[in-house]
């Protein structure tokens, strides 16, 4: 594939550097060229008076095409490999044909001038190939015109292809260096690369425990202090109407019922500092003691139903289904009141767990403050059930929660095995 780009003679040196070295390169190569060039245009010059008007008219042109050839190729701005390829090829033909019409000029230098710059100058396929048909021509033109002896022959090829040689292996070295310093500065972008998305991962990594750490000391303090308002609340109501020796018996049972909520509210955050330390994380075999207690200090009516074989789950998926059931059953107590009804049901499926919480106020009508949940499951003000769906999301599954007719009701469904982790919802 061709184009404007591809004919760059740098497309093997990817590294600046390379074009710096090639740059100076030409420098030093530009005063011996023009030496040599002044050299042979001088000489040429002294040989051709007494020549045939036909041999002057052609010296002159090869003598004009070798120094042009040259030149245009040190002097451009630009690195062509077309430019390279044509002008220096054109100069060692027309060195060729000087050294076959003057003999005893010095247009045979020209040649390897022109050959010493086909191997710097261009990819050695290429620099082999247009070397081979200067060459050629080169010893067409000493064996027909010089008439030169095959030794001296011999030793004036050999001498011009060493010169080739040092030219070729000086540009494989040049690219070599460009090579070698380009990957170089490609391993340390991709080391900083490194760097930096390690950054981003213990920043990503520190985001997620703190989300979790929020997840966790919400759930526990809005279960335990849910629970030491309801006890409060009773307690003070039940002082209000005087000091009834059973009245007092209600609000001692009462204070001794907060007091608990809050030892076990003090435990339970104890119990998730812990699992931030790979702790023991509370799960389903809990549910049960979790729905006796919150009916016992709310006054709601729950019950538990397992449904299929009761298997161990991971601890993160156990933890969610706590979570979710307890963030439930404290709705339920906020909106359907003392003596409201809430149905928990968990099932054992193939391949997934499912948990669903439903619940009702003791009249069989809405709540008042029902409507205060909306259809999309969060309590108004609140965060439980974003909370609740984030665990759900984070695990491979999901939740849903909205209104029924009669009450509320959220479902959680959660594989075994949980999926790859998704993008964090902060």
């Amino acid at each position: 594939m061709t184009g404007p780009g591809s004919d760059r003679r740098r497309t093997e040196d990817p590294a600046p550097g390379g074009m710096e070295h090639s740059s100076a390169l030409r420098w030093v190569a530009l005063p011996i060229c023009a030496v040599v060039l002044g050299l042979v245009t001088v000489v040429t010059i002294h040989e051709l008076p007494g020549r045939a008007p036909l041999a002057i008219a052609a010296a002159a042109v090869a003598l004009l095409v070798a120094v042009g050839g040259i030149s245009w190729v040190f002097l451009a701005d630009d690195e062509l490999v077309s430019r390279s390829l044509t002008g220096l090829t054109a100069a060692g033909l027309a060195g060729a044909v000087l050294a076959g019409l003057l003999p005893s000029g010095a247009g045979a230098l020209v040649v390897p001038i022109a050959l010493i710059g086909l191997g710097l100058e261009l990819p050695p396929r290429t620099a082999v190939s247009s070397g081979l048909a200067v060459f050629a021509a080169a010893n067409l033109s000493f064996l027909l015109a010089a008439r030169l002896s095959l030794t001296s022959l011999v030793s004036q090829d050999a001498s011009t292809a060493f010169l080739f040689m040092v030219a070729a292996f000086t540009r494989s070295m040049r690219v070599s260096q460009s090579w070698a310093r380009a990957a170089q500065e490609r391993a340390e972008d991709l080391l900083a690369q490194l760097r930096a998305s390690q950054a981003v991962r213990a920043e990503a990594a520190a985001l997620t425990e703190r989300t979790r750490m929020a997840r966790e000391i919400h759930d526990i303090l809005a279960h335990s202090l849910s629970g030491l308002i309801l006890a409060l609340d009773t307690a003070e109501l039940l002082g209000r109407r005087g000091d009834d020796p059973e009245n007092l018996a209600r609000i001692l049972d009462q204070v001794t019922r907060a007091q608990r909520i809050a030892r076990e509210g003090l435990t339970d955050t104890r119990q998730a500092i812990s699992a931030l330390r790979s702790g023991e994380l509370p799960g389903p075999a809990l549910l049960g003691r979790l729905v006796r207690e919150t009916s016992e200090a709310t006054g709601i009516h729950a019950a538990l139903t397992v449904d299929g074989d009761p298997r161990p789950l991971p601890p993160e998926a156990g933890l969610a289904l706590y979570r979710t059931a307890q963030e439930a059953l404290i709705n339920t107590a906020k909106y359907a009141g003392r003596g409201g009804h809430a149905e928990l049901r968990l099932c054992y499926g193939a391949g997934a767990v499912e948990l669903t919480v439903e619940d009702a106020p003791a009249s069989g009508t809405a709540a008042p403050g029902t409507a205060l949940r909306g259809a999309d499951g969060l309590t108004f003000g609140g965060y439980g059930l974003t909370g609740m769906r984030e665990r759900a999301e984070l695990l491979g599954g999901t939740l849903t929660a909205g209104p029924t007719g009669q009450g509320f009701r959220v479902a959680l469904w959660l594989p075994d095995q949980p999926a790859p982790r998704r993008k964090q919802v902060a």
